[in-house]
């Protein structure tokens, strides 16, 4: 593996540690939980794209893919929390 490879796959995980870092900040600066968890899922997605790219081995590529699945799953849970009819709708029916 190339010096170049290993330089991207570090810049590609100091951008996800940042979004991990920082979605949960800016729910609590902003008062928007939906946002928060999509660029907590968007950081979980780039970590886990650093760790596909820079692993050599089985074990660590399992990790990128099933940090890649995890953190699309959260952001399309997050984008359907987002939309303002979808949690009206989830908190009527939990009211009942």
């Amino acid at each position: 593996m190339s010096t170049r490879t290993l330089s991207g796959a570090k810049m590609l995980r100091w951008s996800a540690a940042l979004l991990l870092i920082g979605g949960p900040l800016l729910g609590l600066l902003f008062g928007s939980l939906g946002m928060a968890a999509l660029a907590f899922g968007f950081g979980a997605l780039h970590l886990g794209l650093g760790q596909l790219w820079s692993s050599e081995n089985r074990g660590g590529r399992l990790i990128g893919f099933t940090l890649m699945v995890i953190g699309a799953f959260t952001m399309v849970d997050a984008a359907i929390w987002t939309l303002p009819g979808a949690a009206v709708y989830t908190v009527r029916s939990l009211k009942r």
